[in-house]
């Protein structure tokens, strides 16, 4: 009994210290301060009925320069100095998946103009509207350079093809593609412990963190739990949005009833989780990430890996 109740003590001593770490992710920057990132992502796509996964990589090289430091926040150049990928095994849209390559390899050299608060959390792109006519400008070009569609090595017609690009031109999916995971937590307080409700790919998830921030240590490690958490409603409005990113409304409309039996029977189902290590630096700047997702739809599984290495910084 003695035994029962010392353990129960232990554990909700151990709970109470677990608890009491916390620390909150900002940065103090001088003008000219800078930091270089090399990111890599690896994908491997499940496809249905025992075909062989689609696999795709990509490594990028972004430089964050700050520009201006004002009482409310900073101003940071983000320029995208290298992009390469692989998408060579997406055999049945190999023109496409040459074509969506050569529209992000167009982004290098491009200086995304950065708005954040004092905490480094990105509010806004100063200069989206130029950005947004450049790059739709190119994508039209490459879609117009296309063959005819319908021929050889083509998967899907040129106006499925706009309504692609053009989902990839708003301002936060712009932010969210410049920058991958590198800024989520800045401004935030994370505490051991902590749930948060996210998002990913579009889905809605939760993450449960760990902190490691001893006083003494220039680092600061934050563990992350994610677990996708997705009712019917939220497949329903997930479903929507990605097939309006690709279809006319009035194809969406007519699918609508087939897509609302799927979901009453079951048969739309999906699972994720993953893990997450985030070491941040003494002066704010983030000292690597490393990410690991698995996502099953209806036994059809993606694994995701993406890893973020800081390679100078000041």
């Amino acid at each position: 009994m003695k035994k029962t109740v010392l353990c129960i003590v232990c554990m909700l001593m151990s709970i109470g210290v677990m608890a009491q770490m916390s620390t909150k992710i900002s940065a103090k920057f001088a003008k000219g301060s800078f930091a270089t990132y090399l990111t890599t992502n690896e994908a491997t796509i499940g496809t249905p009925l025992g075909t062989a996964p689609i696999k795709s990589t990509s490594t990028s090289e972004v430089k964050y320069l700050v520009t201006e430091v004002l009482p409310e926040g900073y101003t940071i150049e983000a320029t995208t100095l290298n992009i390469e990928g692989d998408f060579l095994n997406l055999s049945e849209a190999e023109t496409e998946s040459k074509l969506i390559s050569d529209f992000f390899k167009s982004w290098v050299g491009k200086k995304f103009v950065l708005s954040t608060d004092k905490d480094l959390k990105i509010l806004a792109i100063k200069n989206y509207d130029e950005l947004k006519t450049e790059f739709t400008k190119k994508a039209e070009e490459l879609i117009k350079n296309l063959p005819t569609e319908g021929g050889e090595g083509r998967a899907i017609t040129n106006d499925a093809l706009k309504m692609v690009f053009d989902s990839q031109m708003s301002e936060e999916k712009m932010i969210s593609t410049i920058n991958g995971k590198l800024f989520d937590f800045y401004g935030k307080t994370i505490s051991t412990g902590m749930m948060e409700d996210v998002e990913v790919e579009g889905m809605k998830a939760k993450n449960t963190y760990v902190v490691s921030a001893p006083k003494n240590s220039d680092i600061c490690t934050i563990n992350s739990t994610t677990v996708v958490t997705m009712s019917n409603e939220d497949l329903k409005a997930m479903l929507y949005k990605q097939l309006g990113d690709k279809m006319p409304e009035d194809q969406i409309e007519a699918m609508k009833p087939q897509i609302d039996q799927m979901l009453e029977s079951g048969m739309i189902k999906i699972d994720g989780k993953g893990q997450s290590t985030f070491v941040f630096k003494k002066n704010g700047w983030l000292q690597s990430m490393e990410s690991t997702m698995t996502i099953d739809v209806m036994g059809s599984k993606t694994e995701m890996v993406s890893k973020s290495t800081l390679k100078e910084s000041k």
